[in-house]
């Protein structure tokens, strides 16, 4: 049986604490979910809880207009593919490579109402 996590972003902080002091690494925690919208067929995989990354990535685009890009949701894209859905997957993905910019503001900084 599949259960929410309560405080996603509390849990990746925790997460990411222990496995940075067991191997001294810099890494980042996602804890992601599946998601379905109501305007179309199938699931998608979404974060739910982030730490040590920042979950929105801004850019600027050649018009001078500000973009925000839910950066945590496109990294959690991407391991979905591994991940699967309804656990017929992995239940974790490491991946390596990803330029990110530290944060421990967690997914709930991105939401329009916070819990």
């Amino acid at each position: 049986m599949h259960l929410p996590l309560r405080a996603p972003d509390a849990s990746a902080r925790r997460l990411r604490d222990e496995l940075a002091e067991a191997t001294g690494s810099r890494l980042a925690v996602i804890i992601a979910d599946s998601d379905g919208r109501a305007d179309r067929r199938g699931a998608t995989v979404i974060s739910t809880g982030a730490a040590g990354i920042a979950p929105l990535r801004v850019s600027e685009a050649p018009s001078g207009k500000r973009q925000e890009e839910t950066f945590t949701d496109m990294i959690t894209a991407a391991a979905g593919i591994i991940l699967g859905q309804r656990g017929r997957g992995a239940q974790v993905v490491v991946l390596r490579g990803i330029a990110f910019q530290g944060g421990d503001e967690g997914v709930s900084a991105m939401l329009h109402h916070r819990p």
